[in-house]
């Protein structure tokens, strides 16, 4: 391990499933003398940091999210071999672009709370899109850069065909779920 001084980030969620699996990795990591600092994005505070941070250097990627915060060099998702790599300086490749959604009009004749309603429905759609997109990355991710042959992983690829990038019906079936929950259908 080469001696580095810059901030390692481990950005994280608790309901993030590929955190759980990294969580260990990390800390056996930290006992190897790395120095990785973890931001947990349902703390307000450490999201706050974590979001300017993922700013800063243009990082699109949901969590887990692996950053150092001198150069910006990162791991979107978890890929043992490729953190290791990231902790010692390598450069990783970066996740593929993703593709740029147009933007959908607002509604201009709306009045007063008409237009609230719409803008919070505008708001819900975004949130399904962006919930559903992330899943696709860290799944793509995944499925791309499974190591079948010499990996420490025990049993097959956990995604197990090629993810499909979201469609208009699935962004409408989550946003329903959103809608639900906040009882305004």
């Amino acid at each position: 391990m080469s001696e580095k001084k810059t901030e390692l980030l481990y950005i994280t969620n608790p309901g993030c499933g590929w955190c759980k699996k990294a969580d260990p990795v990390v800390e056996a990591m930290r006992k190897e003398g790395y120095m990785i600092t973890t931001l947990d994005m349902s703390k307000p505070e450490e999201a706050t940091k974590a979001n300017e941070i993922k700013a800063k250097f243009n990082a699109s990627c949901g969590t887990p999210l692996f950053l150092d915060s001198s150069d910006g060099n990162m791991v979107c998702g978890f890929n043992e071999a490729n953190l290791k790599k990231w902790a010692d300086g390598e450069k990783i490749p970066p996740p593929p672009p993703r593709p740029q959604q147009p933007q959908q009009q607002k509604p201009q004749q709306a009045q007063g709370s008409q237009l609230e309603v719409a803008e919070f429905k505008m708001g819900v759609w975004e949130s399904a899109k962006q919930t559903l997109m992330d899943k696709f990355y860290n799944d793509y991710e995944v499925w791309n850069n499974w190591n079948f042959e010499g990996n420490d992983m025990i049993g097959d690829c956990p995604v197990e065909e090629r993810p499909q990038v979201p469609t208009a019906d699935n962004i409408r079936q989550e946003a329903a779920k959103i809608m639900q929950f906040f009882g305004r259908m």
